[in-house]
């Protein structure tokens, strides 16, 4: 327990607003019908954030994951292993729940279909299937909570700019009508749980962990 509490405290830039914005939204969704979030952010849409939100979208992606997790092998192997292995599950488990328990659940696109006209971003494909848990907020919470452990608590701002990232990729989802709030929630939750995790098992790492991959060292 005293690991776990030194991780969170070291990560409170990314862990404190983390835990007020679940609650406030963990409250939202569960006060207001299903898709309103979608139909009240996507009235607000217009040209400037259409472009942005179409890019910042893809720091949910793996490939962004895996360039991130490379630039780490400058730093220490440890921190790329806990980038990949936090990705990697999430997203292991983002799939399962999408393509076994929810594999019924739809976007947003078909689910109000005609009866709510939506404003969607040009070049940016639509999908209407495995709307739950939303995979590029797992990844985003996974990867940007991971990159904040690797600070090792350096600043709390450079740790509220992780949370902020995180949180634009997942509100990102949400504007370009791909996934509905309790999407993003869950998958928001799946990210940061796991990178937690991995991060907690990793704080007594064998010492080869802690050098520039060039410089590891195969014996102990």
């Amino acid at each position: 327990m005293d690991t776990l509490a030194h991780l969170l405290r070291c990560n409170r830039g990314f862990m404190i607003p983390f835990g007020l914005m679940m609650l406030i939204s963990g409250i939202g969704l569960i006060l207001l019908p299903k898709g309103q979030e979608v139909i009240y952010i996507n009235q607000w849409h217009n040209p400037g954030a259409d472009i942005f939100f179409r890019h910042v979208t893809h720091l949910g992606d793996g490939l962004f994951a895996i360039v991130l997790a490379l630039a780490m092998l400058w730093v220490r192997f440890r921190h790329t292993l806990q980038l990949l292995l936090s990705w990697g599950i999430s997203g292991l488990a983002v799939q399962l729940l999408k393509r076994t328990f929810f594999a019924d659940q739809v976007r947003p696109a078909a689910y109000f279909k005609q009866s709510t006209p939506l404003h969607y971003v040009e070049g940016v494909t639509v999908h209407f299937n495995y709307s739950f848990p939303s995979g590029h907020s797992a990844t985003a919470f996974a990867i940007f909570l991971s990159l904040s452990i690797a600070l090792q608590g350096r600043s709390n701002w450079l740790s509220f700019i992780c949370f902020a990232l995180a949180s634009l990729v997942a509100f990102s989802r949400i504007y370009l009508v791909q996934h509905f709030g309790e999407d993003v929630y869950a998958g928001a939750w799946i990210g940061t749980l796991t990178a937690l995790y991995i991060g907690y098992q990793m704080e007594q790492p064998k010492r080869w962990f802690n050098q520039p991959f060039w410089q590891k060292k195969l014996s102990l």
